[in-house]
């Protein structure tokens, strides 16, 4: 890398087009290394299918040798018939920048001379975007981040113009998936479960249409607050494992709501005798119901340690308000939180 400076102080300018041309050179070792990184995996698992190293001599026995790669037109899968032929060069589209001649390798049915289709672990077949354009448009779309400003920081990362249905599609994909979260086995059930209520606003449509300026038609939609439960497993080995069970949105923390929740855990398999031992809840009278109702006695019941410090921190701040309790204020947290 070759850079030219003075020995007087920069000017603007001439700073920022050091900061771009540092940007740019780094952009590229980034992306170069993306790709030798990405062509050595590729190399790897196809020796790891064909069960050869590349160059190494082919041997067919009597005994196949069945992968999950199959020949597109006799159907063939046995990797002993898959000998190395070439690669298939290709643009991928990746966080670091866009990757121009991506060497993907290609394998050839000896049996009838067909392609085979390869499906890589690390690479999707006909994919121009690159697995971490997925991971980050579900990640940004759950942090609450819109869909132009995911498009522009792409379109940027990537030195192209992306449209909002390249994104939409990926962000839509999730829907299937949810709806088997929904319904799927729990095997490990954690020993304790903690449920609360998220408070969020939804934009929901109110089933007008309104023209813009460009004479389009749009759907008119509003905010609707509505909660999100919750059910939170907290395993108790040491691990320190925890994670969400199961979700419910509803228009409120009302009995029949949380009942539904709480039945489809049940189904699910979180019973007490899989495994459940202790229920942590606020102090909600719908939410003790629905416990009862699903779990009767089977189970403990503990008030939730955070509900019951922000109470004593809310009556504090009631009762003795002002700087100079401040520091009673503070001790009193820290006693009830050691109670």
């Amino acid at each position: 890398m070759t850079i030219h400076f003075q020995q007087g102080k920069l000017e603007e300018h001439e700073r920022q087009a050091i900061l771009e041309e540092v940007y740019q050179q780094a952009k590229g070792a980034a992306t170069a290394a993306v790709k030798a990184v990405v062509e050595a995996m590729l190399e790897a698992e196809v020796s790891a299918k064909l069960g050869r190293e590349k160059g190494a001599v082919r041997h067919i026995s009597g005994q196949a040798r069945e992968v999950d790669w199959v020949c597109g037109q006799c159907g063939c899968a046995d990797a002993q018939h898959f000998p190395r032929d070439g690669h298939d060069r290709r643009s991928l589209q990746t966080g670091w920048g866009s990757i121009p001649g991506l060497r993907v390798p290609m394998r050839e049915c000896q049996q009838c001379g067909h392609d085979v289709i390869c499906h890589f672990t690390i690479l999707e077949k006909y994919e121009r975007f690159w697995l971490d354009l997925d991971q980050d448009v579900v990640l940004g779309s759950g942090l609450g981040e819109s869909l132009r400003h995911l498009c522009e920081r792409w379109s940027e990362a990537v030195g192209r113009s992306m449209g909002l249905r390249t994104l939409n599609e990926r962000i839509n994909q999730l829907a299937p998936l949810l709806s088997q979260a929904h319904h799927t086995r729990i095997t490990q059930v954690p020993a304790v479960i903690q449920f609360d209520g998220i408070w969020l606003r939804l934009q929901v449509p109110t089933g007008t249409v309104k023209t813009d300026r460009r004479g389009r038609g749009r759907q008119q939609h509003k905010g609707k607050r509505m909660v999100l439960l919750v059910a939170l497993g907290l395993w108790t080995d040491g691990s320190g494992r925890r994670e969400i069970l199961d979700w419910e949105l509803a228009e409120g923390e009302t009995q029949p709501d949380w009942q539904r929740l709480l039945d489809r855990l049940e189904e699910r398999g979180v019973r007490p005798e899989a495994g459940l031992q202790a229920v942590i809840r606020d102090g909600k009278g719908e939410l003790g119901a629905a416990v009862a109702q699903v779990y009767g006695t089977c189970v403990i019941e503990q008030r939730c340690v955070f509900h019951k410090l922000r109470n004593v921190a809310d009556k504090a701040r009631e009762d003795m308000s002002g700087e100079g309790y401040r520091e009673l204020r503070k001790q009193l947290l820290e006693q009830a939180s050691v109670i």
